[in-house]
């Protein structure tokens, strides 16, 4: 599988980026003639024969195009963790598992306000293409949380104050969870987060991570989503 966005369906050629050609031509020794699969990371897959097999710069015939419908829309609002290593573990697995949107939110106890988008984009791509996901999930540069709120109103809140009623999730609802940072949301950011329409709910008896709690979020609510 091989990445181009801005692809267009009605397309006849294409060529694949630098980096993309590198690996199609440098590493997987593909030849004039041989067929490719790309995918335009926004539904659609194209069947493509190589036309020049140039290491910095391959060209393909278009030979077939498929679109794909969305199918269901996940959304994932979380705090990054102190330890980047973990929220980009969190956006390849959950874009393997379907998400279609990451949000990192800035929250009054946040342990990191700076994430490197760039890199972030690289690790969805490759979890795309490696899962055969036709659909790239939209990557939101961090926020903060009333700002979210604001744009984003309505769906799941997962906290840890246990003296606060909690629910079941459900498919009454928008299909987005908001995970707070590894020290929990404030209570005031939990009314916050009350008053903009969101449920808390329960992701079981057990403390998760931060990321752990997240990749379960998508799981959930995929699985909740996919049965309408």
């Amino acid at each position: 599988m091989f990445y181009v966005p801005y692809l267009l369906p009605s397309a006849e050629t294409l060529v694949l980026t630098e980096e993309e050609s590198s690996h199609c031509i440098r590493v997987l020794r593909k030849q004039p003639g041989d067929e490719i699969q790309v995918l335009d990371g926004k539904g659609g897959l194209y069947t493509a024969a190589i036309l020049d097999a140039h290491p910095k710069k391959c060209t393909a015939k278009v030979l077939n195009y498929c679109f794909e419908e969305p199918s269901v829309s996940v959304h994932i609002a979380v705090a990054p963790t102190k330890n980047m290593d973990r929220i980009e573990w969190l956006v390849e697995k959950g874009t393997e598992l379907g998400c279609t949107q990451f949000t990192f939110m800035l929250t009054k106890r946040s342990e990191r306000t700076k994430v490197n988008m760039e890199r972030i984009h690289k690790i969805a791509v490759s979890a795309m293409k490696q899962s055969k996901r036709v659909y790239l999930p939209i990557l939101d540069a961090p926020i903060p949380l009333n700002e979210f709120l604001t744009k984003h109103p309505g769906g799941w809140v997962a906290h840890c104050d246990d003296a606060l009623p909690r629910d079941q999730v459900d498919a009454s609802g928008p299909f987005r969870m908001l995970i707070g940072p590894e020290g929990d949301f404030t209570p005031d950011e939990v009314k916050a987060t009350l008053k903009a329409s969101y449920r808390p709910v329960t992701l079981g008896d057990a403390r998760l991570r931060t990321e752990t709690a997240a990749l379960k979020s998508i799981i959930i609510l995929e699985g909740l989503a996919a049965r309408g």
